[in-house]
């Protein structure tokens, strides 16, 4: 019997015990995350408590809700108290947990602008990055943004929240023993267009953490660098309708492509649809649906105010508005000096130091840069002091414009869509839209940079007749009641319900008269004004259209006497009353616009017919038949068909004195499909509506509301023979090129269908382009990028490419010698002299020859003071003469010279 066994054969684990292994493992990670998420709450709460104290701590900094009941880092929770968060908002106290949670799930948030949704998702990304930078190669988060401005917003409230990260010693498993220090800080790296590429080359070469980008600059580094985002671990979409929609297409989609499959994905914005299918691109799995839109779809502190106006003289009521409704001051506005502040120098550098806005601050919404242009030329002739950006602008003038009006140093900022996403301006209470949006998004975005964090603001809008469908589809969207006037006090009639009027009728003539006195001052303005009528025409006709029912309304509207239309006799809105100050004032002004009002309205009785024909008792006797006849068809006609006047004085009472409620969209429904209400009998218990209950909320929210004709007919296609061909079909199907009067293959957006994407100058190239700028690049820098998972590159003065080692050889100059020294004179001699051993050396060297021919000079290519001199001094002979006979005698040598006998 062997007193050893034999050794059996190794046996991979069954099923079963692979999933007792996994289970095992799950479990050990929750108890490590669970523990982790215990110590960080109770080192919150010890931070929180010796950094404001416990006599200075408020309700709901501490407990249930709180930032510090989310598990959050130390530094983290305080880095959000000395940035002044206290409080969490509905979408942080949401989405915050939900996205630290473990396993990582995808969210899909929307909340109203001003929220905090942007603190929602930059509080986990730093949480789940710890704070430090990997040494390994390759971007561990990354956001897409679609603005310039809103990605520079969000990279430094990602460094603010992940300044000062310092980690304590290990005492949990998992933890490392080591201290944060400058090096080891998270890495932060923004790609934006209108930047220089060498910057963002070696940007993406010093290996950033989280990467900040907007999609067309990105795409372009992605295919220029070859980039592979195998290494992302946390990806967002902020503003993702705006992304994904259609000018964002094929980058989005280029982009996608290359990120890994197991990533944490998140969507956010203030206007999404519940409908998740538009965004199926973005690969969300199993995500969480965040939604806090019931309530409000803008915010509770908004109050908004539109004017009917004429697109002739928008410019003067635009005047009209500044100076008497919003009163902004002419010129730049000083730089507010804080109170107590008695140093000059403090005084010379504030403006610098701190953003300050003033409450008359301006922001004016226009639809092309041509507007911009003119309104800025426009409004500075006037006197204002005025910034301006647009999309086409370059990067470093739309910082310097936006500083400019964050610093107080401009009143009114002029600017177009581009600035109506995400962008935070403190304390900013107006915003105009000069040219009203086409969709109700858009319009929940503009008005979104007011009444921000629980602080008021205005909304005032100019509104034409060819906007009017635009603003009952708003309405739809909101659900408020659209009125004329305003009968209780206060400002709560301008929150809860839509106020449409005029501008008075005596100023708006005075200032468009104005405004034809400016071309004296600016001779570009009617040349500006010409550039701008041909602009605003190609605009109208790629805006997209409002529903048909909206339409219908709006033509019945400008019907009525009731509403305030412009060219309509009809009072002047009832904001611009509000500034008179005593009732007396209130009544004469409104009884002077109701003479002027019985005035315009005045109609004669008699026709052109009966002009100067009194006397003729036949065209008499004929028109008293014509005027019985049409008033009884008029009368049968409204037996029938009840007017519209008479439906909405019963239904919704314009004059009543009741407070305004917020409309249902049912009732809403009702108003617009006024014409069939002969037959509007409804069973509550059998009638089963076409649509959804919140249907105008979801069209307003949809990415391809206002969308033309063409964009809504290609969605409308249908197919019966399936999906499974659909691509491959559209491959090879035909559409009619207009520039080569030809039909072509793909959708038109190529020739044969290549992917074309659009530059920052409006230059459209394919999605694969390379242009070789990075090789040029990597060859002058001698850098070479490692591979994702790779360590990264040492950063170190002298790099080793190839075996070769590479210096710095730049020398400086040394500093010129101070002459009240006292050894100045001493100094001055000593560097002649060498400048003077420098000279002749270099005098030498030029004169030596090769190596084997004859020097030209006496002493070959030594200097004259590296040569012994050959006159001897009478000490020095003597001297000589003694030595060689003493040399002689030692050796005992006879003389060679010859006796004399």
């Amino acid at each position: 019997m062997p007193l050893k066994r034999k050794r059996s054969r190794v046996h991979s684990p069954s099923p079963a015990d692979t999933s007792s292994l996994d289970h095992d493992d799950h479990v050990l990670r929750e108890l490590i995350h669970s523990s982790l998420a215990k110590r960080d709450t109770k080192s919150g709460t010890i931070l929180i408590k010796k950094a404001k104290g416990k006599a200075n701590l408020t309700k709901g900094e501490l407990g249930g809700g709180s930032f510090q009941s989310m598990g959050l880092h130390p530094s983290l929770l305080r880095s959000l108290t000395l940035q002044g968060y206290r409080i969490p908002t509905p979408i942080q106290r949401l989405a915050i947990p939900a996205l630290l949670a473990n396993p990582p799930r995808d969210l899909v948030g929307m909340a109203r602008t001003g929220s905090g949704k942007s603190l929602a998702y930059m509080v986990p990304l730093v949480q789940r990055l710890g704070g430090h930078h990997s040494t390994t190669f390759g971007a561990r988060a990354l956001i897409l943004l679609p603005t310039r401005e809103l990605a520079l917003q969000i990279m430094k409230v990602g460094k603010e929240l992940a300044r000062g990260w310092h980690s304590a010693q290990g005492t949990h498993a998992g933890d490392k023993p080591e201290h944060a220090s400058n090096g080891q800080n998270l890495r932060w790296g923004l790609i934006v267009g209108g930047e220089g590429m060498d910057e963002q080359f070696e940007m993406i070469s010093n290996n950033p953490d989280v990467i900040i980008a907007t999609p067309g600059r990105l795409l372009h580094l992605i295919v220029e660098m070859n980039l592979d985002f195998k290494s992302i671990q946390y990806v967002v979409f902020d503003e993702a309708d705006r992304l994904f929609e259609m000018g964002f297409e094929t980058a989005m989609n280029e982009i996608l492509h290359r990120l890994p499959s197991a990533r944490q994905t998140i969507l956010l914005s203030a206007t999404l649809p519940k409908s998740l299918v538009e965004f199926a691109k973005a690969g969300l799995q199993n995500p969480k649906l965040v939604r806090l839109d019931a309530e409000s779809k803008i915010s509770s502190d908004l109050r908004m105010a539109f004017f009917s106006v004429k697109q002739a003289e928008k410019d003067a009521c635009l005047l009209n508005l500044l100076r008497d409704v919003i009163q902004v001051p002419l010129g730049g506005k000083p730089v507010i000096e804080q109170s107590g502040n008695k140093d000059p120098e403090q005084k010379k550098n504030h403006k610098y130091s701190e953003q300050i806005t003033a409450p008359h601050q301006t922001l004016i919404f226009t639809a092309t840069k041509h507007h911009v242009e003119y309104l800025n030329a426009l409004l500075t002739a006037a006197g204002y002091a005025v910034s301006h950006i647009y999309g086409s602008l370059d990067q470093a003038a739309r910082t310097q414009q936006m500083d400019r009006f964050r610093m107080s140093l401009s009143n009114l900022l002029v600017v177009t869509d581009v600035a109506a996403r995400g962008i935070d301006i403190p304390i900013l209470e107006n915003v105009v839209n000069y040219d009203f949006p086409q969709g109700a998004r858009v319009f929940v975005h503009r008005v979104g940079r007011t009444a921000r964090a629980g602080r008021q603001g205005w909304a005032w809008s100019f509104i034409t007749k060819q906007e009017l469908p635009y603003l009952l589809d708003l309405q739809l969207f909101l659900g408020r009641p659209l009125r004329s006037d305003v009968t209780e006090e206060g400002d709560h009639a301008y929150i809860d319900s839509l106020i449409l009027g005029t501008f008075e009728r005596t100023k708006v003539d005075e200032d468009v008269e104005y405004v034809k006195s400016l071309d004296d001052i600016n001779h570009t303005l009617p040349s500006l004004r010409a550039v701008m009528s041909r602009g605003h025409t190609m605009y109208e006709r790629s805006k997209g259209k409002a529903s048909p029912q909206s339409y219908k309304r709006a033509k019945e509207m400008m019907k009525e006497p009731k509403w305030d239309l412009a060219g309509a006799e009809a009072g002047i809105h009832p904001v611009l009353l509000r500034g008179l100050g005593t009732d007396t004032e209130r009544k004469t002004k409104e009884a002077r616009m109701t003479l002027l009002q019985a005035v315009n309205s005045f109609r004669p009785s008699e026709t052109v017919f009966e002009i100067g024909s009194r006397n003729n008792p036949a065209t008499t006797a004929l028109m008293k038949e014509r005027r019985k006849a049409l008033s009884k068809s008029q009368q049968r006609l409204s037996t029938l068909h009840p007017t519209v006047e008479t439906m909405d004085t019963q239904e919704d009472p314009v004059g009543s004195e009741q407070e305004a409620e917020l409309a249902d969209e049912d009732e809403i429904a009702a108003v617009f499909d006024v014409s069939n209400k002969k037959n509007s009998y409804r069973d509550p218990e059998f009638y089963m509506s076409y649509s959804q209950k919140d249907s105008q909320t979801e069209k307003g929210y949809s990415l391809t509301d206002g969308a033309s004709f063409a964009e809504q007919a290609q969605s409308a296609t249908f197919d019966l023979a399936g999906d499974e061909g659909l691509a491959e079909r559209k491959k090879h199907q035909l559409t009619w090129d207009k520039k080569k009067k030809r039909f072509i293959k793909g959708d038109g957006t190529g020739a044969d269908n290549v992917k074309m994407v659009k530059t920052e100058n409006g230059t459209k190239l394919p999605a694969t382009y390379r242009s070789g700028r990075f090789d040029e690049w990597r060859s002058k820098s001698r850098v070479s990028l490692p591979r994702v998972g790779e360590a990264e590159n040492p950063r170190r003065p002298i790099m080793n490419i190839g075996g070769k080692k590479w210096k710095h050889t730049k020398i400086i100059p040394s500093k010129p010698l101070d002459r009240l020294r006292s050894d100045y004179d001493r100094k001055v001699r000593r560097m002649e002299k060498q400048r003077g051993q420098q000279d002749d050396q270099t005098s030498e060297h030029s004169m030596s020859g090769k190596k084997g021919v004859k020097h030209s000079r006496r002493y070959g290519d030594k200097s004259y003071r590296q040569v012994k001199s050959e006159l001897k001094s009478v000490d020095q002979i003597r001297k000589l003469r003694k030595t060689k006979e003493q040399k002689r005698a030692k050796n005992a040598r006879p003389s060679k010279r010859k006796s004399r006998r």
